[in-house]
C-alpha cells in the first residue's frame, strides 16, 4: 500500500495568502488606477478599443452597445454593465473634469438620473481621449496578451495627458480605497514644467514651491475649498480632508423678499438629493425662515432659488443649511496609485514625478522608433539613387534575368544592393524615372538624414528628451488649459457666513449688448491676444454698446431711458466664458415695452464726494448722491422725472470739481462744472443743461478729463479727435460752441458718437447693419475744433469707416488695452462715471461682423487744423492728385482710381451745372433710379442746421427741393432694413459728371439729399417725437458718452416722410480714367 505524504500547515497562514493573492488580483486587474496614465483596466481598454474603431475626436460617432461588444469581445471579459458604466462616467461633465468620451445621448445629470440603454446612447473619443492615445502604434509602450492570447493590448497608454491628477479617480479595492481629486490641466502643467528645470534637485523642491503652481483641487461641478490646511496635508502625505462648500449668494426679490440662489455644487453632491433635503429641513422646524423651495436648473446651469419668509435674514438661515446639509461636504483624498504593480500612497511631488519619468520613456521609445525607420527609408533611397546614377546598367540587368528572383539577385550580385534596396528598385515607377522625380528623391534623402541627425542629437541627451517632455506638456496647456471653476477660499471651516465670504472679491468687465444682454468678463482678459477681451466680445455674435469694470462684491446701477434705475450684485450677472449669449436685462429686472438699458455704473462704497450725472435728450441735467442710488435695488426706481416724450441718453459718475461735456447730435457741444448743477432728489427733473436749437437733440454725456481728448463720429463714417482743451468752460444752460464744421453737415452726417478717449485706447465702431470695426484711436486725426479740415469729401474716400450703400455708424465703444492699469472701478473711459465709452442706442441690435482697422498714414497724422478756404485757385488740399479706394460690399477695398483736382471752385462748378442738366435730361423723362436716401443725412437737413457753404449751392438745391416734393420716398422699415427700390432702366450717361466741392467723384457717390423747405421746417415734429430710432421701433436709450439712434423720424404714422431726391449715379468711364492717371 503506498503511503500518502501529508503536509502539515497553518490554517490561518493558508487563508491569509489565498486571500491576499485575490485582494491583490482584484487590485492590479481592476479597482486600482496605474500611476502612469491614471486609469483602471477597463478604463484603458474601452479607450484602446474605441482607437481601434476609429472613434475619434473628428469622426462620427458609433453606437454604445457596439463599442461595449467590442471591448468585451476582445479584451475584457466581465459584464457589459461594468464597461457601459466606466464609459459613462468617461463621458459626464460633472464627474470628469476634461471628459475622455464624447458622449450623445442621454448619460446621466448631475440629479443621479442614470444614463440611457446601451442600445440608446452613442459615443466617440474626445479631443483629451484621443491626446491619451498619442504615440500608440510608434512602440512608446508595451503591448502584451489579451485574456485568451489572440490579441495584443497596451499595458499603460502614453498619456500625454497628467490624468491622475488632472481627471482623479475613485475605487474601492480589496482592504484599500483611492479617492484622488481633479485638478486643473494648466496649473499641472506649470508644476510638471517646473519640475523638470530642476528633475536633479527634485528632492530639494518644497511643497510651498509646487503650491505656487497647483493651488488646490478644482472640481467639475465648481464650488470652493475652504481653507489650504487640508490640501497641504493631502499634497505633503497622500491622505487628506478638503472641505467644499457650494456656491451661494443671497438675492433680493420684489417685495423686499430675500433669495438664497445656489449655483454651484460641491462634487459628487446629488443635486435633487440635496433639494430634498433642505424640504426635509424645513418641514421639520430644523432650518426656519424658508419660504418656498424651487429648482430652475437647465442647461445654461445650476440654479436652485431658496425663498425666504418676509423679514427673515438669510444668514442664519444658510449657517442652518450648511450645517444640517450637503451644501458643505467634505471630500476625503487618498492618492493610492498602481507603482510598478504594486499600491503606493504617493505626494503630489512624487505623482508629478512618476508621469515626468513614464513620458521620458515614451518620448525615447517613441524617438528610437522613428530614427530606426528613418535609418530604413535613408537605405533605400541610397539605393534609389545609385540606381537613377546608372540607370541604364539597371534597366539591362534586369531585362537579361528571367524573373523577379533574378533579378534581385543580379542587382544585389553586380552594384552590391542590400535586399530593400533591390526590392525597391524592382518596385520602382517608371513615372519616377522624369527629372523632377529624381529631384524629389533626393529632396526627401536630404531631409531624412536631416531628421535622423536631429534624434540622434536628441537621444544623446536626457536633458533635451525631458525638453521635449516639457514642450509637449506645456503644448497641451496652450491647447486644453482653461481657468479654475473651484475657488480656494482663506476661510476657516465653520458654518458662519457672510456676504463677503460668498461672492469672489475678483475684478470683473461688464458688458451690455444690443440684444439687451450682460455679461461679465474676467479683468485678466482685457489683454490683447487670442483670448483677450476685443476678440471676446466679437466672438458673443452681437456688438455692446456699454462696458464697465467693476468688483465681484461691488453693486452695480443700471439706468434705462425711461428715467427708471435698478441694482444688484456684479457677480449675478453671467460669466461669458460660461453662458456665452449671456442673460437678458428682462430676466434680471422688470423692464416695461421699449424700455432699454443706457448706461450702467459700478458704486461701490458709498462716497459723499461722488455722485451720478443724468442728461436727458431735451437737455436737461440731474445730479443725485451716490447714497440715493445705493438704496436702489432690484425693484426698479424714479432716478429722474421725464416730461413727454423726454427720455434718457447717459449717466456718469463725477466727482467734485469735474467738468461736464454734453454733445448734441447737430453739432454743438457745451462744457460746464459739474458743481453748477445741485444735488436732487430721485424723483426731480433736474435742471436745463443745454439750450438745444429747434429739433437738436442731446446724444451723449461725457466726464471732461484733464490732457484727454474728445472723439466724434459720425453717422456717415467721419471721425476726428478734438483735444478737450479746446471746450471752453461756461455756465450751464447755454448754446455751447461749435463741435464741428456745420457746413460739411450734409457730407459728414449727423454725430452718431461721442465718447472721451486717450491716445493708447482703441475703439469698436459698430453699423446698423452690423459691421464692427477695431480702430486704434492714434490712427485717428487730430483737427481743430470746428473744423473737419480736408477730411470731410462728398466721395468719402477718408472715411474712417467704410460703409455700404445704406448704412449708418451708430456705435463706439471704448477699449482700453489694459482695464488692469485703467481707472477706478467705479470709472470706465477716462472720465466716464461707468461705460468704456460712447454708445449706440440699444435697441438698434446690429449683429457683428468684424473688419481690420487700416493704419493711419503719415499724411493723416500731419492733418492741419486750419485748413485754407480759399474759393479761387489751387488750394493746400488739390496742389497734388489724390487716389480714392471704392470699397465693395464687403468692405474690402478695391483697385485705387486716381482723382485730378479742379482747376479752380468757379469752374469746378460751371462744369458740374452743365453734366447736371445733361444728366437729369433722361430722368426728367421717367427713367429716373429711386434713391435710399441717407436716414441720418436726411434727419440733419430736416433739423434747418446744415448748410451748403458754397455760393452757388442755393439754385442746386432749389432744384433738388423740387423735385424731391414730387418724388416720395420710400419707407424705412422697422427693422432699419430699406424697402427694396423698384427695378427701373438706369440710363448710361456717356461723360463723366465731376463733384460739386470741385473733386472728381469716385466710380461710384451717394446720393445728395436736398435740404429741408420753409414748409417743411414748419412742419417738422417736436424733439420728443423725432427721437425714436426708425432702425427699432424702441426707445433710443443711450449711454454715457453714448451715440445717437441712426436715424429720427416722427412717432407712428401721422407724419408723412421726408421726401427724397431720385439717385444720381455717376461712373467713370475707362477713357476719363486712363486720362486722369
Amino acid at each position: 500500500m503506498q503511503e500518502v505524504a501529508v503536509k502539515r500547515t497553518d490554517i490561518e497562514e493558508t487563508m491569509r495568502s489565498a486571500y491576499l493573492s485575490y485582494a491583490m488580483s482584484v487590485i492590479t486587474a481592476r479597482a486600482l488606477p496605474d500611476v502612469r496614465d491614471g486609469l483602471k483596466p477597463v478604463q484603458r481598454r474601452i479607450l484602446y478599443a474605441m482607437n481601434d474603431m476609429g472613434l475619434r475626436h473628428d469622426r462620427p460617432t458609433r453606437k454604445s452597445a457596439r463599442i461595449v461588444g467590442e471591448v468585451l469581445g476582445k479584451y475584457h471579459p466581465h459584464g457589459d454593465s461594468a464597461v457601459y458604466e466606466a464609459m459613462v462616467r468617461m463621458a459626464q461633465d460633472f464627474s470628469m473634469r476634461y471628459p475622455l468620451v464624447d458622449g450623445q445621448g442621454n448619460f446621466g445629470s448631475v440629479d443621479g438620473d442614470g444614463a440611457a440603454a446601451v442600445r440608446y446612447t452613442e459615443a466617440r473619443l474626445s479631443a483629451m481621449g484621443d491626446e491619451m492615445l498619442t504615440d500608440l502604434g510608434q512602440d512608446a509602450v508595451d503591448l502584451v496578451d489579451n485574456f485568451d492570447g489572440s490579441l495584443k493590448e497596451p499595458a499603460v497608454l502614453p498619456a500625454k495627458v497628467p490624468n491622475l491628477l488632472v481627471n482623479g479617480v475613485g475605487g474601492i479595492a480589496v482592504g484599500m480605497a483611492t479617492n484622488i481629486p481633479p485638478h486643473n490641466l494648466g496649473e499641472i502643467a506649470d508644476a510638471v514644467a517646473y519640475l523638470v528645470d530642476r528633475y536633479h534637485e527634485a528632492d530639494d523642491v518644497t511643497l510651498d514651491e509646487l503650491m505656487q503652481f497647483v493651488h488646490g483641487p478644482d472640481f467639475p461641478t465648481g464650488g470652493m475649498i475652504l481653507g489650504d490646511e487640508g490640501i497641504r496635508q493631502a499634497y505633503a502625505t497622500g491622505r487628506g480632508r478638503v472641505v467644499m462648500r457650494s456656491q451661494v449668494h443671497p438675492e433680493e426679490l420684489s417685495g423686499g423678499r430675500m433669495a438664497l440662489i445656489v449655483t454651484e455644487l460641491p462634487y459628487q453632491v446629488n443635486k435633487s438629493t440635496l433639494v430634498g433635503r433642505i424640504a426635509t429641513l424645513a418641514r421639520e422646524g430644523r432650518v426656519e425662515g424658508i419660504g418656498d423651495l424651487r429648482d430652475e436648473s437647465d442647461r445654461m446651469g445650476i440654479r436652485v432659488v431658496i425663498e425666504l419668509k418676509r423679514g427673515v435674514e438669510w444668514e442664519p438661515v444658510l449657517a442652518g443649511l450648511l450645517k444640517y446639509s450637503q451644501l458643505q461636504a467634505t471630500f476625503g483624498v487618498n492618492m493610492l496609485a498602481l507603482v510598478d504593480g504594486e499600491p503606493r500612497t504617493l505626494s503630489l511631488k512624487r505623482a508629478l514625478l512618476h508621469y515626468i519619468d513614464h513620458r521620458y520613456n515614451v518620448v525615447e521609445r517613441r524617438s528610437r522608433y522613428e530614427l530606426e525607420r528613418a535609418r530604413q527609408r535613408a537605405h533605400v533611397l541610397e539605393g534609389l539613387l545609385i540606381a537613377l546614377d546608372h540607370l541604364d546598367e539597371v534597366i539591362d540587368t534586369i531585362r537579361r534575368s528571367q524573373n523577379a528572383d533574378t533579378a534581385k539577385t543580379n542587382l544585389c550580385k553586380q552594384f552590391r544592393f542590400t535586399e530593400p534596396q533591390a526590392l525597391a528598385i524592382l518596385d520602382l515607377q517608371l513615372r519616377r524615372l522624369a527629372a523632377l522625380e529624381r529631384r524629389r528623391v533626393q529632396e526627401e534623402y536630404r531631409d531624412v538624414m536631416a531628421r535622423i541627425a536631429a534624434l540622434e542629437d536628441l537621444l544623446s541627451s536626457e536633458a533635451k528628451i525631458r525638453g521635449v517632455v516639457k514642450e509637449e506638456i506645456l503644448d497641451l496647456k496652450r491647447v486644453y488649459g482653461d481657468a479654475r471653476r473651484t475657488r480656494v477660499s482663506d476661510l476657516e471651516v465653520s458654518t458662519s457666513v457672510s456676504a463677503g465670504d460668498l461672492v469672489a472679491d475678483a475684478s470683473l468687465v461688464l458688458a451690455i449688448s444690443f440684444d439687451g444682454a450682460a455679461r461679465q468678463f474676467p479683468a485678466s482678459m482685457a489683454h490683447g491676444g487670442s483670448g483677450g477681451l476685443v476678440r471676446q466680445l466679437l466672438d458673443t455674435g452681437v456688438a455692446v454698446h456699454s462696458l464697465a469694470r467693476a468688483n465681484a462684491q461691488e453693486k452695480v446701477a443700471f439706468f434705462t431711458n425711461k428715467g427708471r434705475a435698478f441694482a444688484f450684485g456684479a457677480h449675478q450677472i453671467p460669466d461669458a466664458r460660461q453662458v456665452p449669449d449671456g442673460a437678458p436685462l428682462q430676466s434680471l429686472a422688470q423692464l416695461d415695452e421699449g424700455e432699454v438699458v443706457v448706461s450702467l455704473i459700478p458704486l461701490g462704497a458709498v462716497d459723499e464726494a461722488k455722485s451720478v450725472m443724468l442728461a436727458t435728450a431735451e437737455g436737461r441735467v440731474k445730479r443725485v448722491s451716490s447714497g440715493d442710488i445705493n438704496s436702489v435695488n432690484r425693484d426698479s426706481m424714479t432716478a429722474i422725472g421725464l416730461v413727454g416724450q423726454d427720455e434718457v441718453v447717459g449717466a456718469a459718475m463725477v466727482t467734485e470739481g469735474v467738468d461736464i461735456l454734453c454733445i448734441s447730435r447737430q453739432g454743438r457741444a457745451i462744457r460746464f462744472p459739474a458743481d453748477d448743477v445741485p444735488l436732487q432728489g430721485l424723483p426731480a427733473r433736474g435742471v436745463k443743461g443745454m439750450d438745444l436749437k429747434d429739433g437738436d437733440l442731446v446724444m451723449g454725456l461725457n466726464v471732461a478729463v484733464k490732457g484727454a481728448e474728445l472723439l466724434l463720429v459720425t453717422a456717415n463714417g467721419f471721425a476726428k479727435r478734438v483735444k478737450l482743451d479746446e471746450y471752453s468752460a461756461q455756465g450751464r444752460g447755454g448754446q455751447g460752441t461749435a463741435t464741428v464744421d456745420a457746413r460739411k453737415s450734409e457730407t459728414a452726417g449727423p454725430i452718431a458718437s461721442a465718447c472721451v478717449v486717450d491716445n493708447d485706447d482703441r475703439v469698436l465702431l459698430g453699423t446698423a447693419q452690423g459691421v464692427v470695426e477695431e480702430k486704434p484711436v492714434s490712427g485717428i486725426r487730430m483737427l481743430a475744433r470746428d473744423s473737419w479740415g480736408t477730411l470731410v469729401t462728398r466721395t468719402r474716400s477718408q472715411a474712417t469707416v467704410s460703409l455700404d450703400m445704406g448704412d449708418q455708424v451708430v456705435a463706439c465703444v471704448v477699449v482700453p488695452f489694459s482695464l488692469d492699469e485703467g481707472p477706478e472701478p467705479s470709472s470706465g473711459a477716462p472720465g466716464d462715471g461707468g461705460d468704456a465709452g460712447g454708445s449706440p442706442a440699444p435697441g438698434s441690435r446690429p449683429r457683428t461682423r468684424r473688419r481690420t482697422a487700416p493704419k493711419a498714414s503719415a499724411e493723416q497724422e500731419a492733418e492741419p487744423k486750419s485748413p485754407s478756404r480759399r474759393r479761387s485757385g489751387k488750394s493746400a488740399e488739390s496742389s497734388a492728385p489724390r487716389t480714392t479706394k471704392k470699397a465693395s460690399a464687403s468692405g474690402a477695398p478695391a483697385e485705387d482710381v486716381a482723382v485730378k483736382p479742379a482747376r479752380s471752385r468757379r469752374s469746378a462748378t460751371a462744369a458740374s451745372e452743365a453734366a447736371r442738366q445733361k444728366a437729369e435730361a433722361p430722368a426728367r423723362k421717367g427713367r429716373a433710379t429711386q434713391a435710399k436716401g441717407s436716414p441720418a443725412a436726411t434727419a440733419e437737413k430736416a433739423s434747418g442746421t446744415a448748410t451748403d457753404g458754397e455760393g452757388t449751392a442755393a439754385p442746386r438745391k432749389a432744384a433738388r427741393t423740387r423735385r424731391a416734393a414730387a418724388t416720395p420716398a420710400p419707407e424705412r422699415l422697422a427693422t432699419g432694413s430699406e424697402v427694396p427700390k423698384k427695378a427701373t432702366r438706369r440710363p448710361k450717361p456717356k461723360v463723366d459728371t465731376p463733384a460739386s466741392d470741385g473733386v472728381a467723384p469716385a466710380r461710384r457717390s451717394r446720393a445728395r439729399t436736398p435740404s429741408s423747405t420753409p414748409a417743411e421746417t414748419e412742419a417738422q415734429p417736436p424733439a420728443s417725437e423725432r427721437r425714436r430710432s426708425t432702425a427699432t421701433g424702441r426707445g433710443s436709450g443711450r449711454s454715457a458718452g453714448t451715440s445717437a439712434p441712426p436715424t429720427e423720424a416722427a412717432d407712428g404714422d401721422q407724419k408723412a416722410p421726408a421726401a427724397r431726391p431720385p439717385t444720381r449715379v455717376v461712373r467713370s468711364s475707362p477713357q476719363r480714367r486712363r486720362k486722369e492717371e
